[in-house]
């Protein structure tokens, strides 16, 4: 029997199971280390879709009165093509694209039912 205190060797003078023979082990290599950069700040909205929102705002707020219809219309059609520029990567604003998108829509629905309002006689003026 062998002593539980002392355990077994072979003939390398190494305990049983740990002669692990020429394998070697090695960690491996580090990545290199990237330059530090800055972050780059985000760029600022870009006019187009900051005018496109302004103007289907504006739309929206003035929709009882059937002559700002051109400047719903004007937001639309600012809104639309600063969303293309933005999801082309030329221009930022997104948010602003699809806000005066959707406040544009509004505006041209709330207005057309003030034209059929004002066509069907039902809106009167004096008091």
């Amino acid at each position: 029997m062998h002593d539980p205190a002392r355990p077994p060797h072979d003939h390398t003078g190494e305990p049983v199971g740990y002669n692990l023979g020429t394998v070697h082990f090695e960690q491996p290599p580090l990545p290199p280390l990237q330059p530090y950069r800055l972050p780059t700040p985000s760029p600022l909205p870009s006019g187009q879709a900051t005018v496109g929102f302004a103007l289907s705002l504006g739309g929206l707020v003035t929709a009882f009165m059937p002559v700002m219809a051109p400047l719903v219309v004007a937001g639309l059609v600012m809104s639309g093509i600063a969303l293309s520029r933005s999801r082309r990567g030329l221009a930022s604003g997104r948010g602003f694209a699809i806000a005066g998108l959707i406040l544009g829509i509004l505006g041209l629905v709330l207005t057309l039912l003030v034209i059929l309002d004002f066509m069907t006689g039902s809106a009167i003026l004096s008091p």
